[in-house]
């Protein structure tokens, strides 16, 4: 039988192929945009760690606003010193993998870098693996910061267990001149902004060093763990994969701390033995700001989770923890 023709039919036709190529070129321009923020991306990574650069931001969270003062020196081993300008005196210096905090009337302390060891907040280190996955990748337009151009890159997540950030990139370095991370409301939970920056300008000496620290350090606090891991996170959230095994020195020898990573945000989760003279307490949580920490009870041990991430996050991954299968040992 011979289609029947109607008024109509022809447009009708044409307006559907209109809109599946419209449908098509939206999701070109989309990977378009994606490709040409992971490279942005890429490149901010390498500036933050290669390039000299100085200059004073302010840092806003939970409702209170810091000023402080950066210096950063890039090369194979970096050095950086992060100085608050409000408030009680403090400096935090990098060198390297050593990170040394330096406060009035407390001793100084010497901590092992971390995954994320620099000292500017706020900007992830974002690794390929977590793009297309986790998270989407966008482009936000073009904005004015401290005096220099930016494009504005954004981090989206896919699902609630991880936050989304906002960067402002200087046009020709990729340095990160401001950053917001926003929940999955798209409300600002924190940011910084740079007021005044110096790109290439190499700090002085003197701006590299405090007085204070020498001689005052302490030895780290963890080392890294020689065997297989004693507990495991049997049902991480989407994407949070095991990265490194560490046991804290101050802390009993059955305890263990696991980092666990989605490539964008981590999790530290200690493992330790409790006070079992004491009846067990109920789970609680507890919320600074972007970071969440849930302890929770398992038996003899008490699961502490850590965070920058949602408490959905951490509440899920205490919860999960359990001892790894004695063949795997």
């Amino acid at each position: 039988m011979r289609a029947r023709w109607r008024p109509g039919y022809l447009r009708d036709v044409l307006a559907m192929l209109a809109l599946g190529l419209g449908l098509l070129s939206g999701q070109a321009r989309a990977q378009d945009e994606a490709a040409v923020a992971a490279n942005l991306l890429q490149r901010m990574s390498g500036a933050l760690r290669t390039l000299d650069y100085q200059g004073s931001f302010v840092y806003q969270h939970g409702g209170e606003i810091d000023s402080l003062r950066l210096f950063h020196e890039g090369g194979n081993r970096e050095r950086e010193r992060l100085v608050s300008l409000n408030g009680q005196r403090s400096e935090i210096l990098r060198e390297g993998e050593l990170i040394v905090c330096v406060q009035d009337g407390r001793p100084t302390t010497l901590f092992p870098s971390r995954l994320d060891s620099r000292l500017l907040p706020l900007v992830p280190e974002a690794r390929n693996r977590a793009f297309g996955t986790q998270y989407s990748l966008g482009l936000a337009g073009e904005d004015r910061v401290a005096g220099y151009r930016a494009r504005v890159v954004e981090i989206r997540p896919r699902d609630a267990y991880r936050y989304g950030y906002r960067l402002w990139l200087e046009e020709d370095s990729n340095l990160p001149l401001r950053s917001a991370v926003v929940d999955s409301a798209q409300r600002v939970l924190e940011q910084f902004v740079f007021v005044a920056l110096d790109i290439h300008v190499k700090p002085k000496a003197g701006d590299l060093t405090s007085a204070a620290s020498a001689g005052a350090a302490s030895a780290p606090d963890e080392v890294a763990l020689n065997s297989v891991p004693r507990w495991r996170v049997a049902d991480p959230p989407p994407g949070f994969l095991f990265v490194r095994g560490q046991r804290p020195t101050q802390a009993p020898t059955s305890a263990e701390h696991y980092v666990y990573s989605d490539g964008i945000a981590n999790v530290s989760v200690y493992v330790e033995p409790r006070d079992t003279k004491q009846a067990a307490p109920p789970d609680s949580a507890l919320t600074r700001g972007l970071l969440n920490i849930y302890v929770h009870v398992e038996g003899d041990w008490k699961i502490t989770v850590v965070g920058d991430v949602p408490r959905a996050t951490v509440q899920r991954i205490a919860r999960s923890v359990q001892p790894v299968p004695s063949g795997s040992h």
